[in-house]
């Protein structure tokens, strides 16, 4: 139904207002107002929503149950009691992220390969996307098919996730070379328009957004040079909020509303509302509604809890997100988080540690709508520290005793551990509710010290609740249709293949 509304979006807009403009690139005007199969204007727009997924079905089944792991939310649904926040999806479930984003992009990414000959501002566009759908797929799983996927088949052997990690950089830096070059040479020109939820076509916001999953990837990565490359590129990062990637619902309804106030299946996670209430961040009220169990306070819901009724854990805290809120791929203040993470590496960068810190909370906080006087007095706060989870209203069960006392305000004199932990917390705050990218960032620092999961069904994989799931299992489709190259990156990984193995950025202990 998604490629369907966003075809028939597309078809209108495909070749209006830009004839003349691509020679440089390729030639794309046989006959400028006919579409023809392959036609990478009409193809791309279908691809963009697996960077975030808008449609409802999808966003739920990938973004949010997997996304719960990330600390944002909580399934206020048990579906029969396999859930990924209790550690035992069931193999479909487990499968759907996988599946559904193979299909989503290279349905399309091949015939878009064929009709640019692997050239010019369309590839470079639908190579972005690749990389960017790709990087999520592997934050899940681990080793993926990637760069051996041609011609229409991706039954083919896997790369290990380094090698993901090092083909999606160079798909980043292409795309940001080949975009800011068609931006500088034809700054009027939108190609894709409207049918670009994203951006309406411009390729210079898609070429800082190239430069800024890049710096993203490379920080993750540890890669360095990728890391300063990016951050000097022409093309720029996403600095500001106009600049914010941000994904527009078309006649679709925003996906958390509809599955928290609609259906009933989405509350907040425990966590963001504890740092948050302990902070008394200004974004709270923002974040979320108050409880229903006590109109005058945020209360998040534990995840990993089982079982429950839905009318039991109904009164908790629901996401405040309106029906046609956009949602985020990716914000300036994680650019600036970033840039705090290089200082304290001692990597190159044009500032320190503490100014871009305190930047990413100011971007965020101006996101949000928060005014200047409370901004100013939450980056100076010393005292305030994340709430313990204490008094649930289902019990003492669900009460959690929070270690961490790191608060908000810069100190120079504080551990590099202490300041990058304040850069991850902030930074997660910041990318609400963007789960998997949240879980990824958990597992690599540590940070922020989420509540475990109070019931383990993990059946003995998952030893530790408090490190959790460390990635997806492989889907069943590849043991059966993939089985020899399944087989060989199972063994790469150390021979096992379930939810307690660390990928190569993750912290280990």
């Amino acid at each position: 139904m998604k490629k369907t509304i966003i075809l028939l979006a597309s078809l209108a807009l495909t070749v209006c207002g830009f004839t003349g403009c691509t020679e440089k690139f390729e030639d794309f005007n046989k006959n400028k107002y006919a579409l023809y199969e392959g036609d990478p204007a009409v193809l791309i727009p279908t691809m963009i929503d697996a960077m975030m997924y808008v449609q409802q079905n999808d966003s739920q089944m990938i973004d949010q149950m997997v996304g719960t792991l990330g600390g944002y939310f909580t399934l206020s649904n048990r579906w029969g009691g396999q859930n990924f926040d209790t550690f035992n999806p069931t193999d479909g479930w487990n499968a759907v992220p996988y599946n559904t984003m193979f299909e989503d992009i290279y349905s399309n990414y091949f015939d878009i390969e064929k009709s640019t000959n692997k050239s010019g501002h369309y590839y470079a566009v639908a190579r972005l996307i690749r990389a960017a759908v790709m990087m999520r797929v592997s934050d899940m799983y681990g080793p993926i098919p990637y760069s051996q996927i041609a011609n229409g088949t991706f039954y083919v052997g896997y790369d290990s996730t380094e090698d993901v990690y090092s083909h999606l950089i160079e798909d980043f830096q292409y795309a940001a070379n080949i975009l800011y070059a068609y931006s500088q040479d034809f700054p009027a020109s939108r190609p894709l328009g409207t049918a670009d939820y994203l951006f309406g076509g411009d390729y210079a916001s898609w070429a800082r957004l190239a430069n800024s999953l890049c710096l993203r990837a490379a920080v993750r990565s540890n890669n360095r040079a990728a890391a300063e490359s990016a951050c000097a590129h022409a093309a720029g990062l996403i600095e500001t909020n106009a600049q914010n990637a941000m994904m527009g619902c078309g006649a679709q309804t925003n996906p958390y509303h509809l599955c928290s106030a609609s259906w009933g299946d989405l509350r907040v996670n425990s966590s963001i509302v504890d740092y948050l209430n302990g902070y008394k961040d200004p974004r709270t009220e923002k974040y979320f509604q108050k409880s229903t169990f006590d109109s005058g306070k945020f209360i998040g819901m534990r995840a990993g809890t089982y079982p429950f009724q839905k009318g039991e854990v109904a009164g908790y805290s629901l996401p405040n997100f309106k029906s046609d809120d956009r949602l985020p791929v990716f914000v300036a203040a994680e650019t600036n988080f970033l840039r705090a993470e290089m200082a304290l590496k001692g990597w190159t960068v044009a500032g320190n540690a503490k100014d871009y810190y305190e930047k990413g909370i100011r971007l965020s906080m101006e996101q949000w709508g928060v005014a200047a006087d409370g901004i100013a007095s939450y980056i100076a706060d010393d005292s305030n520290c994340p709430d313990d989870h204490s008094g649930d209203p289902r019990g003492a069960k669900y009460d959690y005793d929070r270690q961490t006392e790191i608060t908000v305000k810069w100190e120079e004199s504080a551990s590099a551990e202490q300041k990058l932990e304040r850069v991850i917390t902030q930074k997660w705050i910041a990318n609400y509710p963007m789960g998997i990218e949240a879980w990824a960032e958990y597992r690599r620092t540590g940070y922020p010290e989420l509540a475990p999961a109070t019931d383990n069904l993990s059946g003995g994989v998952i030893k530790d609740v408090r490190r959790g799931m460390r990635r997806l299992r492989f889907p069943f489709s590849e043991k059966n249709l993939n089985k020899a190259n399944y087989e060989a990156a199972v063994e790469a990984m150390g021979g096992v293949d379930n939810e307690s193995v660390d990928l190569f950025w993750a912290k280990k202990n």
